[in-house]
């Protein structure tokens, strides 16, 4: 009986730390949104010389300069418009910087800029910085022919566009036409709770199976001395 006992309580400890650990991550990653929404919270500032992706993710800011480049497009979803693209331009500021600009959500049938009205001369740019997430091992790679990207990768995205791996997430400024800025609202994903609950279920199942089989291996012994 000592080796399943021992395989039992093995594969429980093991299974019982994953999900202590996910909770660690849970406390983690609540305290990143939470540090998120404060600075999205913030009064904008003018675009910092030195950015840092982990200081500086959501901070609202402004830039002043013109758009300068082709556009790229990241294939989205908004309801309940439904499918179409967030239009990703290259920005060229007062200082002579090139960053990226989210200018916003276009329909499917208005992503040829023909459609729309272009941005011309200098413009005033107000949103919050992102570096999203947005990429996992299903994303396919990004159609640069058609210039279409499946996640907004921003140091792919800088590359395509030759601009710093910065992006602005333009504020909604009213206007009814398209492209439409983006609410700022922190969309850090956060499933450490749900794991913490699939290790501890699967726990909890090596349990019951632990015991049954231990039950059924004393009861062929006892059979056996019989």
């Amino acid at each position: 009986m000592l080796g399943p006992v021992i395989v039992g309580l093995g594969g429980l400890a093991t299974l019982l730390a994953l999900g202590f650990w996910q909770l660690d991550r849970l406390d983690w990653k609540r305290g990143i949104i939470a540090e998120a929404e404060r600075r999205l919270a913030m009064p904008p500032v003018p675009l910092p010389l030195s950015l840092d992706p982990d200081r500086d993710d959501y901070l609202p800011v402004f830039a002043e300069g013109s758009f300068a480049g082709s556009e790229l497009y990241h294939l989205t979803s908004q309801k309940p418009q439904g499918p179409g693209f967030d239009i990703i331009a290259p920005f060229e500021t007062a200082q002579g910087r090139r960053i990226l600009v989210e200018r916003g959500y276009v329909p499917q049938d208005s992503r040829d800029p023909a459609t729309r009205t272009p941005p011309e001369g200098q413009q005033r740019i107000a949103g919050f910085l992102r570096w999203p997430d947005d990429v996992n091992r299903f994303t396919p790679d990004p159609d640069t022919a058609k210039r279409i990207w499946y996640a907004r990768n921003v140091p792919s995205l800088a590359e395509a566009a030759g601009t710093e791996p910065v992006m602005i997430v333009q504020a909604p400024n009213g206007a009814t036409d398209y492209p439409r800025g983006r609410e700022g609202v922190v969309r850090i994903r956060n499933h450490h709770l749900q794991y913490a609950i699939t290790w501890f279920s699967v726990a909890a199942i090596w349990l019951v199976m632990t015991l049954l089989w231990t039950r059924r291996l004393r009861l062929a012994r006892s059979a056996q001395e019989a």
